[in-house]
């Protein structure tokens, strides 16, 4: 054997037992960033459906105000906002529409009353304001995981709400 076959066959276990000790360290990094990751995509999952759930929140909003300003019945009012919700729990959602009159003498309007009616259409007159609001209680996907970053109630939801207000027709 010649003093060079020697010398690589020497240093062999010790790189050996190097590699070993680098597989090692990238173990415990994994372990320790691994968690942190999880979290951050989670939370980003998240907020992309508490962002669906509020775009989602302010267009059936905007769409059951237009169809109150041109004097849609409180019943086609309730109906609509069911039809229209895809995507959102109907029990978690409350709904509430008010209207109010320009008062002439005050020079001001007036308090917001609930937009009432019959079968043929809704109370408010031509020129009032109509308000529709929404609330929303979104269920966290994550459960209690991210329940605190997202100051969420004990049911692990989180308010989302809506407020349109427009001029009936």
């Amino acid at each position: 054997m010649t003093l060079g076959a020697m010398s690589r066959s020497a240093r062999s276990p010790k790189i050996s037992r190097t590699s070993r000790l680098r597989g090692g360290t990238a173990t415990v990094e994994l372990a320790m960033i691994l968690p942190l990751m999880l979290a951050l995509i989670f939370g980003i999952l998240e907020i992309g459906l508490m962002v669906r759930s509020s775009s989602s929140l302010g267009h059936v909003a905007r769409d059951v105000a237009r169809i109150a300003s041109v004097g849609a019945a409180p019943s086609r009012i309730a109906s609509h906002v069911h039809e229209t919700s895809a995507g959102l729990i109907d029990e978690s959602l409350t709904v509430n529409v008010d209207h109010r009159s320009w008062d002439e003498e005050s020079g001001t309007w007036g308090s917001w009353t609930t937009l009432t009616g019959d079968a043929y259409g809704n109370a408010a007159q031509s020129g009032d304001q109509i308000r529709v609001q929404l609330d929303y209680e979104h269920l966290l996907a994550t459960g209690s995981l991210l329940a605190d970053v997202f100051s969420a109630s004990e049911d692990n939801t989180v308010a989302l709400d809506s407020t349109v207000v427009s001029v009936r027709e």
